[in-house]
């Protein structure tokens, strides 16, 4: 499952570079999230707290499968 706010459905008008630009655009949002979610709480100072209660809108089952992604010890 996906973070479930990204399941938001847009009405972009039908022009290619502007959804281009509207989707590259949030794509790199969402990669910065991710690298702030695994530098704070995976390697960083609030490791030993729970994300979930400040990211309320993240499932458990979501953030446990990418925290395990993170820390597995191949």
């Amino acid at each position: 499952m996906t973070f479930s706010i990204l399941q938001l459905t847009f009405d972009i008008p039908n022009v290619v570079t502007l959804k281009h630009k509207c989707l590259s655009l949030v794509v790199e949002k969402f990669c910065g999230f991710k690298t702030k979610l695994m530098s704070r709480y995976v390697f960083g100072s609030k490791k030993n707290e729970n994300s979930l209660l400040k990211y309320t809108w993240i499932d458990e089952d979501t953030l446990r499968r990418f925290l395990e992604l993170w820390t597995f010890e191949g």
